[in-house]
């Protein structure tokens, strides 16, 4: 026999051990996979999957010990037609979140620029208003003294 004809034999071997719950090498509570066969067999990591049929068949056996147990086990590709109709929604969900925010961010950003117009207008206004003060006290000053009469003593 060839190697890889020994091979398949374990993890045949191994597979039919964990179907009928009388592992050697793992759990009795671990889930079925490809992976846990390739340890039952005592096997290097990704051996298992030289075997294409073998995959399948782990699959196979996988989907029988759910219907035994009374679960239903959903076709593989409804499964990924599930997680992507998923990941769609999530999308969605986020582009959504992201264009509203970005809508308040406008928002914020308009009203900063419209404060801060209005605070340049305030603060010219001031300093156009702080320059009439110094003209009208000048000019106050100017008429106060204009006003101002010399006291005599002769009355």
């Amino acid at each position: 026999m060839s190697k890889s004809e020994n091979t398949l034999i374990a993890l045949e071997a191994a597979l039919e051990r964990i179907a009928q719950g009388k592992p050697k090498r793992i759990p009795t509570t671990r889930k079925l996979s490809v992976r846990a066969v390739e340890e039952e067999a005592n096997l290097g990591n990704g051996s298992g999957y030289y075997y294409p049929d073998f995959v399948q068949k782990v699959k196979q056996v996988k989907a029988n010990i759910a219907e035994a147990k009374g679960e239903y086990v959903q076709p593989e590709i409804q499964s990924v037609r599930t997680k992507l109709n998923e990941q769609k929604r999530i999308k969605n969900n986020y582009k959504e979140k992201y264009e509203t925010t970005k809508k308040q961010l406008a928002t914020f950003a308009a009203a900063q620029h419209h404060l801060n117009d209005k605070l340049v207008k305030a603060l010219s206004d001031k300093e156009e208003l702080e320059f009439e003060i110094a003209n009208l006290r000048a000019e106050l000053a100017t008429l106060k003294r204009s006003k101002v009469v010399p006291i005599s003593n002769k009355q």
